[in-house]
């Protein structure tokens, strides 16, 4: 047989159990089967089995999902995780061997829906759009988190295609087979391209169904930098793990949903807004969370650059003018000061002065024009501040960096922290994608930590309680 009878199962046709049995005679009785077996993740044999064996798995999937929402209670991220990188690709392999699952895959989808999703984001019911809109990968917004009853046909299909070659050389029993790496490719690229198409149509069709506010937050979600935080592993090293009230906080951010959990009070300390949002609690100066917010992606950037550059200052004091005319609008007083200045960024030896700027893409205020617009205009405001002085001046080369509080960058901003990953490159030998994606991951992290803080963070008066305790005597 060229095999081990033991590890050997034989798949009979009816009426051939006789022949069957001469042709393989060391197999024993229960290793020769009529409705199939398992290969793999897959089912060979006739539909009866095929049915006997999707039910006992899917039946076991349940109960995965059901184990990560236990998870999710105290640990949202982790099971949010565990899901989108381990346990939904336990039915991909079956989705892409077997066709017509789509109708076993609902109870999954039922699941997902109704238990796993309303644990992760602590919310007791999810929306019918909101679901289509989390089915969507990361880079449209979404969480990744397919339905997998209707990705199971199109699975399958684009499987079909890309094994056809094997296929038939197997059935016309050919001697050998040589995969074209040719075709193979085109293949890929060409299911690649279906799937953001589908993504694409799928995205077009949802924004027909919600408001202005609505398509607006899911163009901020589209931005690069914007879903970083939900690609990696949530690692204590690195500081990608964040607590239960930090990750739903997130959710809540990222989707417009109602900030649950601990009080909150339905007032701001400001009384300058009669609720306290979202759009509220991002914009308000009050408590100092807006330069926290500030301060956080100062200091990354500074932290990486004294990695890289030489003569890394924090906030270094610009050259005084000395009555030089510059153009109007330009910051001319003397102790003006940029976040952070290094040398040698740009080329050698250079001095790079950098500036940064956080807004909220949500406020009123940001609301007149176009997200790309916006980004161009804070860094027009910043360049009409520093550019003229920094280059006259101090003879530097002046980056504004503008970044928005649901992560995304403009275009100074990205120019930057593709540099940067370069010159990290350069000093670590790691990969330029590994550089630029770790820039990104801890930028990301940083600004959804100083977001979550600003929603929940204490706003009211500063008091200290006079006592009279005579500490010395504790």
């Amino acid at each position: 047989m060229g095999t081990s009878p033991s590890k050997s199962w034989l798949i009979q046709k009816e009426g051939i159990l006789k022949k069957a049995l001469e042709l393989f005679p060391d197999l024993e009785d229960d290793k020769i089967t009529k409705e199939g077996y398992r290969y793999l993740e897959f089912f060979t044999g006739n539909e009866k089995g095929k049915a006997a064996y999707i039910e006992g798995q899917v039946k076991r999937w349940l109960k995965d999902i059901d184990a990560l929402r236990e998870i999710a209670v105290p640990e949202p991220q982790l099971a949010y995780t565990a899901y989108t990188i381990g346990v939904k690709e336990q039915w991909s392999f079956l989705r892409r061997t077997t066709p017509s699952i789509a109708d076993e895959m609902i109870a999954i989808e039922e699941a997902i829906y109704r238990m796993l999703l309303p644990a992760t984001t602590d919310q007791q019911f999810i929306e019918d759009k909101l679901r289509k809109i989390m089915s969507l990968p990361t880079r449209h917004g979404g969480l990744g988190v397919e339905n997998p009853a209707e990705m199971a046909e199109l699975e399958y299909l684009h499987s079909v295609a890309l094994t056809k070659e094997l296929c038939d050389a197997v059935v016309e029993k050919a001697p050998s087979y040589t995969p074209n790496q040719e075709s193979d490719k085109n293949i890929r690229k060409w299911i690649r391209s279906s799937k953001e198409e589908m993504y694409k149509g799928m995205l077009e069709g949802m924004k027909k169904g919600l408001n202005y506010q609505q398509r607006k937050n899911l163009e901020l979600l589209a931005e690069k930098g914007a879903s970083s935080f939900l690609t990696c592993l949530p690692l204590e090293e690195y500081r990608f793990h964040l607590n239960r009230q930090e990750f739903q906080d997130a959710m809540s951010v990222r989707y417009d949903l109602p900030i649950v959990g601990e009080a909150r009070p339905e007032r701001c300390a400001c009384e300058k807004s009669k609720v306290n949002n979202i759009e509220h609690a991002l914009s308000c100066k009050l408590g100092g969370y807006v330069v926290l917010r500030h301060n956080s992606i100062r200091d990354y950037l500074h932290s990486e650059l004294k990695g890289v550059c030489s003569n890394v200052e924090l906030e270094p004091t610009l050259m005084a003018t000395k009555g030089r005319k510059l153009p109007k609008g330009t910051i001319v007083e003397d102790g003006a000061r940029l976040d952070v200045g290094a040398r040698g960024f740009w080329s050698n030896m250079d001095k790079a002065l950098f500036d940064v700027k956080v807004f909220n893409p949500l406020a009123a205020s940001n609301d007149f024009q176009g997200l790309k617009k916006t980004y161009e205009e804070k860094e027009r405001k910043k360049r009409t501040k520093y550019l003229h002085r920094v280059v006259e001046v101090d003879g530097g080369i002046f980056t504004p960096l503008v970044m928005s509080t649901t992560g995304g960058y403009g275009s100074d901003f990205t120019t930057m922290i593709q540099q940067l990953a370069k010159k990290k490159q350069d000093r670590t030998g790691n990969s330029y994608q590994s550089c630029i994606r770790y820039i990104r991951l801890r930028l990301s992290f940083a600004m959804v930590r100083s977001v979550t803080l600003s929603l929940r963070g204490y706003r009211g008066k500063q008091t200290i309680e006079d006592t009279n305790i005579d500490i010395y005597n504790l």
